[in-house]
């Protein structure tokens, strides 16, 4: 089919190939990690993770919770490919940037260990892990009076059997991610580096499983060189970034803190010097400046490290978010501050809904809703994102000059839920307009009510599988009045940077209808002859005074007489169905795209006018997650050995 449009039309700001390679840069803007190859373990393994809450609680007790459960876990970041990954990485656990992104070391201690690692002249072959998969109230050690206190002595000690005896479930989770991570990088893997105290431990305590003599003393001191399997690999240790800031220690362990990251580099300099260069090669386009002292700070994480959709805040520069109690979280981008230092008197409006409050019934036994999909039918059900050439075309509509023309939605967060579904194989396009802020959030368009409903259309069609969605535009316009969205999108580049996308889609042949949903997604395909037949839609609204348009939309749709992926219903009520996991990116939680509209932009009152705030976007976990209980019955049998296990220690 022939293209609508020459792509020569595009207004493209993109940066080039050779500048966005420079050491230390965020690589080209349309790449992404696309999850775990589905043809590996890793599904399994992540899959397979210990009930953390549980298992914990039984283990440690004490008061609250040690693992901050409701945002879920973060297994990774960096390749999960064969032959990929030369550094490895190991902390001690994510923080509120890392349950944003889904992706480990994302935030400050993410940006310091990146601008290490490009130091070193690798900007891609590597994979950072934890110690937990989940983040953990307060710390993993004890300083100061907390040593004194009985009560948290005797925890602690209990975290450290949870975290580092080979009995405990958790540690033989953690050694199987370790030893796939070995097994498929036989040939690459040349150095591992541990994070901090609990980083130290967990390397360490992997090096010994494999016959090393290896302790945290010795990594802190020197390094440790593995035997058997890991034989050629060589370990080092750095101080946890964070013992740097002003609560704990200050300028003086920021002097500590920069010559120990220092003598390291020296360690891994003088390997490299005597083992030659077959050892740690440079990432392609990468250099090594050993001539010169390592600069300790930050370094952009590249967006190939993250999911088609996260919002680029996220690695951009240290922490760019912060909890706002523990079911919610708020990212920020500059004017804006972190804990609304700048703007302390910001406000949200909730957008959880009680009608939307409740399990769905398409979880498994076993599955959590802070974590994804463990059963064997659906672990590997994610959408591992556009492709090169649709995101390349996303980007390119995406960097039209939107905020000339009066958006004004902060372009630091990049685009937001531009797709969703099968764009090779749509059977049916749907161009809609952005219905809620909950796509910023899951990566993914339509994803919150509105989408939940649209879904429910689909469904009743037959077309389950068989179809695409495109946002009307690819920026936050929420705030903006129809008319004024509406011109927006009609310009003469974003029209061309639209039609150019969907024109991408029909150029495979597949699409039969067209569906617009909401009145700016119909003016903007106005004149436009795409070749297929167009439906209009209006807005799916909570009142649901949309039913009797979908209604009239079914019967339009059926008498098309369209190929279907599952038997049509041909019957619409308004009742929304779950987000399919196969449409969102991988690890995406069992409660996003299930419970209605979960995100928010922040306002303030201003000489008593509400003002929306572009700079701060909330998250919300859904009540009937955040109510959900732990227990010990809930625990697998190999679970329960291990408690057995930690039972006869006595502690």
């Amino acid at each position: 089919m022939k293209k609508i449009l020459a792509t020569a039309l595009l207004v493209c700001t993109m940066v080039s190939p050779q500048a966005m390679a420079a050491k230390g840069s965020r690589g080209l803007q349309h790449e992404y990690d696309a999850g775990a190859p589905k043809e590996s373990r890793w599904p399994d393994l992540f899959a397979e993770t210990p009930n953390y809450r549980a298992f914990g609680q039984a283990v440690i007790g004490g008061r609250g919770e040690k693992f901050r459960w409701k945002m879920g876990p973060m297994f990774y970041r960096g390749r999960l490919t064969p032959n990929s990954v030369k550094v490895f990485v190991i902390g001690q656990e994510g923080a509120q940037d890392e349950n944003v992104s889904n992706r480990s070391f994302t935030g400050s201690t993410g940006t310091r260990m990146q601008r290490f690692l490009n130091y070193l002249g690798i900007d891609r072959s590597y994979l950072f892990m934890n110690t937990f998969v989940y983040t953990i109230t307060g710390q993993y050690s004890l300083f100061g009076e907390d040593r004194e206190n009985a009560r948290k002595v005797k925890e602690q000690k209990r975290l450290l059997w949870l975290a580092q005896n080979e009995d405990s479930i958790v540690v033989k989770h953690r050694h199987e991610l370790f030893d796939y991570m070995l097994e498929t990088n036989r040939g690459t893997l040349a150095l591992v580096i541990g994070v901090g105290t609990a980083g130290k431990d967990s390397a360490a305590n992997w090096l010994s499983a494999h016959g090393a003599k290896c302790s945290n003393s010795k990594l802190t001191r020197s390094y440790c060189r593995g035997t058997g399997a890991l034989a050629g690999v060589v370990a080092i240790g750095v101080k946890h970034p964070g013992a740097a800031s002003a609560r704990n220690g200050g300028e003086a362990a920021g002097i500590a803190l920069r010559k120990d990251f220092q003598k390291k580099a020296n360690i891994v300099r003088d390997l490299i010097e005597s083992k030659g260069e077959g050892y740690l090669p440079l990432d392609p386009g990468m250099s090594r400046g050993f001539s010169e002292d390592f600069k300790y700070g930050y370094a952009s994480v590249p967006h190939r490290d993250f999911a088609f959709g996260t919002n680029w805040r996220m690695g951009n520069w240290a922490t760019t978010s912060n909890r706002r109690g523990s079911d919610t979280i708020q990212v920020f981008a500059s004017p804006g501050s972190y804990n609304n230092e700048k703007n302390p008197d910001l406000r949200y409006d909730d957008p959880r809904s009680a009608s939307l409050n409740k399990k769905p019934v398409e979880m498994a036994k076993g599955d959590l809703p802070f974590e994804s999909p463990k059963s064997k039918q659906k672990r590997r059900q994610y959408d591992a994102g556009p492709g090169a050439d649709f995101g390349k075309v996303m980007l390119e509509f995406f960097n039209q000059d939107f905020w000339e023309a009066g958006v004004t939605g902060n372009k630091a967060f990049g685009p937001q839920g531009v797709y969703r579904g099968r764009l090779d194989s749509a059977r049916v396009l749907i161009l809609a307009d952005q219905m809620s802020h909950t796509d910023m959030f899951s990566g993914r368009a339509l994803t919150g009510a509105a989408g939940q409903r649209l879904q429910s259309l689909l469904k009743a069609a037959g077309q389950t599988d068989s179809y695409a969605i495109l946002r009307t535009l690819p920026v936050d316009t929420m705030d903006l009045s129809v008319d004024h969205v509406t011109r927006i999108a009609l310009q003469p580049s974003v029209d061309n940077a639209r039609i150019n996308l969907i024109d991408e889609v029909l150029a495979y042949e597949q699409t039969e209808v067209v569906i617009t949903i909401g009145p700016v997604a119909e003016a903007a395909l106005e004149g436009w002859d795409l070749g297929v037949q167009v439906i209009n839609l209006d807005i799916a609204d909570p009142a649901l005074k949309h039913v009797a348009g979908y209604r009239s939309a079914l019967k339009q749709l059926k008498s098309l007489g369209l190929k279907s992926d599952s038997k049509p219903t041909w019957s619409y009520n308004g009742t929304p169905s779950i987000i399919p996991r196969k449409d969102l990116p991988a690890y995406t939680r069992w409660w996003m795209g299930t419970s209605g509209d979960l995100a928010a932009r922040s306002f303030e009152w201003l000489d008593g006018e509400r003002v929306d705030n572009p700079n701060y976007y909330k998250v919300y976990a859904p009540k009937w997650n955040n109510s959900w209980r732990a227990k010990t019955s809930d625990l697998t049998s190999a679970e329960k050995a291990s408690l057995r296990d930690f039972t006869k220690t006595g502690l």
